[in-house]
This record gives structure tokens, C-alpha cells and sequence, in this order.
């Protein structure tokens, strides 16, 4: 959903009297007959005209013109971060990269405060509401580029925050603590994550191996390294050297798919590259592989 979008549809809402689920749900259904018929009156708020130029940056011929609509969105309406987010995206040097999400993120969360979106009832459901959407996003961006950049802990201040704001963590914000209470060896932070989001799939299983890995247990890095090869066979085939990309997935992974593994050790390399004997153990303790 757009922005002009939710406003059309806030607005019409807030001239009804439903009074339940079932009221609201026809009311609804008016709106969509109304909007596709075109009987819907609005008029552009600024930070409509922001999203529209930067659907135009998005749709941008040169890396240039893209990064020029984009500023130019982003002074139309500074509620608009996600015209930040979007040249942070494009920008290469890591440095200007910090400095735009931080300042970015800075004056959105004093923007959304002012206008009362940390009161309490919105507290665990940011991602939920539409205008508190971008902030998670951007958090998250936020924590990628700080692990990349070798600001673990850092890192870490923020995925405990996006996990605040948001409780079913439509970012995966989850999946990147892991990570970052393995590479601290932080055991009981990491299996108190694992049993709020229990789930069997590499990005949690790997932390729970590389924590008993580092930690020097074998029979518990044992059984979850047969966990992971379990719940994806083409693991054991990365290390054999054997692993055959699919090559139909390019812009997402699919769990189980040899593209989770590709992106599991192309995105975590914080975690992975200082476990120099990885391969071997992994070969050689791999039921699979005997």
C-alpha cells in the first residue's frame, strides 16, 4: 500500500460510524467500489508528492538522476525516510552510508515521538503501522551496515530494539541477533532468542552450532550441525564443493534451496570468517558425509 493510499482510505474511515469488525470490513468494500470508480476526493499532502518523486527516482534511468529525485523527495517532506533508505541503497561509500542512515533515523524517531507514535499501544507492532514501517526498515539497514562494517555490538543495541518496536520482526532482525550472540559466545541470550522464535531453518540453526562450536562442545554442536543438514542437504554439499546454485532465485532464497546457503555465508561473514577450521569440522563431523 502506497502512501496517498492509506491517507484515501484513513480519511474515508474516519467519516463512517462502524461500529465492529463486520461494519468496518463493508465500509471498506465502499471504499474500494468508490476508488475504483473514481468518485474518491483527495487532495495530495506533501508527503504524497514526496512518494511520487520518488517513484520516479525508483524508475530513474542513471544512478545520478535517481540519487537527484530521491534529495529532491526527501525536501519535499522530510516524513519521507524512505527517500533516505533509498539512497543509502545507491550510495557506495560506507562512510556517507553511516552518515545518511544515522541522520536519517535521528530525525525520523524525534518526528514519529512528537507526533505520539511511541506511545505504549504502538509499542511491538511498528512494522504494522504504516507510518512506522519505514523506521524499522531502516533500523535494520542500519544493523546490516554496522556488522559489515565490523560494529558488532553496535549491531547488536539495534536488532534488541527493532525486536521491541516490533514483535513478529517482519525484518528478520531475529535471525541477525543470532548471529551476533554466537560471534559474542552469548549462550543464554541466544537460546533465550531461539525459544521466543523457535524455528528450524539455517538461520537459526547455524548460530546454535557456531556457539557450540566455538565454545568447544562438541556433542551440542554435533547434533545441530545434523539439524542443518537435515532441514537443508545442499549445506554439506557447500563444503564438499559440490553445491549447485539455483539459479531461478536471484533476488530472494528459498529455505531449504542451496540459495539459503549461498546467502547464509555471503551475509554473515562476521560470524563465519573467523572460524578458520570450519570446513573440516564440518566435513568431518557430518553425517552425511560418512
Amino acid at each position: 500500500m502506497n502512501n496517498k493510499l492509506n491517507n484515501m482510505i484513513n480519511d474515508f474511515l474516519a467519516n463512517t460510524d462502524a461500529k465492529n469488525e463486520e461494519e468496518l470490513n463493508q465500509k471498506l468494500q465502499e471504499f474500494i467500489m468508490q476508488y475504483n470508480m473514481g468518485e474518491i476526493e483527495y487532495e495530495n499532502t506533501p508527503l504524497d508528492d514526496a512518494y511520487e518523486i520518488l517513484a520516479k527516482a525508483e524508475q530513474a534511468k542513471t544512478k545520478k538522476q535517481a540519487i537527484k529525485l530521491a534529495k529532491e523527495a526527501y525536501a519535499k517532506c522530510d516524513a519521507c525516510l524512505d527517500a533516505i533508505l533509498f539512497q543509502v541503497k545507491l550510495e557506495e561509500n560506507p562512510i556517507e552510508q553511516m552518515r545518511l542512515i544515522n541522520a536519517g533515523l535521528l530525525h525520523e524517531k524525534d518526528r514519529l515521538e512528537k507526533e505520539n507514535y511511541f506511545k505504549k499501544d504502538n509499542i511491538g507492532h511498528f512494522y504494522g503501522i504504516f507510518e512506522t514501517r519505514p523506521y524499522v526498515i531502516g533500523l535494520y539497514i542500519k544493523a546490516r551496515l554496522l556488522c559489515v562494517n565490523g560494529k558488532i555490538g553496535q549491531a547488536k543495541g539495534v536488532c534488541k530494539e527493532i525486536l521491541r518496536l516490533n514483535h513478529n520482526d517482519n525484518t528478520g532482525a531475529r535471525y541477525l541477533l543470532m548471529a551476533i550472540y554466537a560471534y559474542f559466545e552469548d549462550e543464554n541470550s541466544l537460546l533465550k532468542l531461539y525459544k521466543k522464535y523457535p524455528e528450524e531453518n539455517l538461520e537459526m540453526l547455524f548460530p546454535l552450532f557456531a556457539l557450540y562450536y566455538k565454545l568447544g562442545n562438541d556433542d551440542k554442536a554435533i547434533d545441530y550441525l545434523n539439524r542443518i543438514n537435515k532441514n537443508n542437504p545442499h549445506f554439506i554439499k557447500f563444503f564438499k564443493g559440490t553445491i549447485k546454485e539455483n539459479r531461478e532465485v536471484l533476488d530472494y532464497y528459498q529455505m531449504g534451496d542451496s540459495s539459503e546457503v549461498i546467502m547464509y555465508f555471503n551475509s554473515y561473514s562476521f560470524l563465519i570468517l573467523p572460524m578458520e577450521s570450519l570446513d573440516a569440522y564440518v566435513l568431518q563431523n557430518s553425517k552425511k558425509n560418512k
